[in-house]
């Protein structure tokens, strides 16, 4: 019998092993000419234009300005989406009555409203925040919703017994106790600011790392334009490990 550590390697193993095997055999498809070169191009060309991209400062700064609209989105998003749960649980009536609109809210036509927030907020970073914003809040609501109700009652009877207000309970209470499904919400809605962001940034940004790959789509510079995309895959993956890692030292320190 195999030793737990080698089985734990193999399973961690596989899906890398999976990966190589499929980059390979595109970058054989894209050689061997069955793929035209302006549709797409070898993986080996996509990180060599991905590593001649971030050699540009432009390009850094588009990276950095897309961040920081991501970071503003999903800051604000979870601090209405933390609100707006906190204020449905404890109004069970107007939970039941929104709950059709919270179940099919990612079915509606958000990014519609992109137009409209160029008419109020202008051109510029603060309509594609607010459709980051929007696209991000209800997957921190859902959650949020979700570890208050599973919540032992006996810590709201200790709140109550140390005679805790309403603010204190909600900050010293009610939030630390379900912050591993908060944070889970919060990984989710970085995915989804990061969505709303460069699918914004596709129209009407003059700046930023979605303008960049629109333009290089624009101008037929297909390297380039795979290069920023996979550019832009790595940090996503990195950003969502990284989450995901805090949420699991918060799980075992709260085991």
């Amino acid at each position: 019998m195999g030793t737990p550590g080698k089985g734990r390697w193999r399973a961690r193993a596989r899906p890398l092993v999976a990966a190589l095997v499929c980059v390979a055999a595109l970058e054989f498809a894209c050689r061997a000419g069955w793929v035209h070169p302006t549709t797409l191009v070898p993986p080996t060309r996509m990180i060599r234009a991905m590593l001649g991209a971030l050699s540009d400062g432009e390009t850094l700064a588009d990276f950095g300005l897309t961040l920081w609209v991501v970071a503003a989105a999903t800051a604000l998003a979870a601090a209405l989406g933390i609100a707006a749960g906190l204020v449905l649980h404890a109004l069970p009536r107007v939970r039941r009555a929104l709950e059709p609109f919270i179940a099919s809210y990612y079915a509606l036509p958000l990014f519609a409203l992109y137009p409209v927030f160029v008419v109020l907020l202008g051109v510029g970073a603060r309509p594609i925040v607010a459709t980051g914003v929007i696209y991000a809040a209800m997957s921190v609501v859902v959650v949020t919703l979700a570890g208050l109700d599973r919540i032992p009652n006996v810590l709201r009877k200790v709140a109550k017994v140390q005679r805790l207000g309403t603010i204190e309970t909600i900050v010293r209470v009610l939030v630390p106790a379900c912050a591993p499904q908060i944070l889970g919400g919060l990984t989710l809605s970085v995915g989804y600011a990061f969505v709303a962001v460069i699918a914004s940034e596709f129209l009407l940004a003059s700046r930023g790392i979605g303008h960049a790959i629109a333009d290089a789509y624009n101008t037929f510079q297909t390297e380039r334009m795979y290069g920023l995309v996979l550019a832009l895959a790595i940090l996503v993956v990195l950003i969502d490990a990284g989450m995901r890692r805090v949420r699991a030292g918060i799980r075992g320190a709260a085991a």
